[in-house]
């Protein structure tokens, strides 16, 4: 998952996650202060980003409290084949939450297990340790060039002031 950006981080995730599991829905979300938004999604026609997140909103909530990647499948009595199957995965980096990965596809294309959702699990992590790094180096870049913005204003500044100091020193001559 190596990129760039964290645009570019968050679509290699999203597509690397929907080879991974086969699902007919991945939906990368990302916090942003306190709210949760869509950062990216492999989505069938005619769905979005906001309604599935809304739909997901509790699981994720409760994958963020415990951590820890879920797997569910339901309506709970319904034979497999109608059963949709959902990961959640957390992303998680230093001990901060950064967001979600969930994978979900329906019973009649394929069912996931546990070795799917741990799958993700690891997916998520590697994730979330390269998100962590392209914020940090987006920061790092954004600080550089205030810094180069700053000195470039503080060498136009003593060059003023040189300029200054001579014409003084040279009417002062006279």
């Amino acid at each position: 998952l190596e990129a760039r950006s964290e645009s570019e981080l968050c679509r290699a995730l999203v597509n690397e996650a929907a080879q991974l599991t086969g699902a007919q829905r991945v939906l990368l979300a990302l916090h942003r202060g306190e709210e949760l938004h869509g950062a990216g999604s492999v989505l069938p026609r005619g769905e979005n980003e906001s309604q599935l997140l809304h739909a997901i909103g509790p699981w994720l909530a409760e994958a963020g409290r415990s951590r820890a990647a879920g797997l569910r499948h339901g309506p709970e009595g319904a034979s497999t084949s109608r059963q949709r199957s959902c990961l959640v995965a957390p992303l998680v980096a230093q001990g901060e939450l950064l967001g979600h990965l969930y994978a979900d596809i329906e019973g009649h294309l394929g069912r996931f297990d546990d070795s799917h959702r741990d799958a993700l699990a690891v997916l998520a992590r590697h994730g979330a340790a390269g998100l962590a790094s392209a914020r940090i180096a987006e920061q790092n870049a954004r600080l550089m060039g205030e810094a180069q913005a700053a000195l470039k204003q503080l060498e136009e500044r003593g060059i003023e002031l040189t300029e200054s100091l001579e014409y003084q020193t040279a009417v002062s001559d006279v």
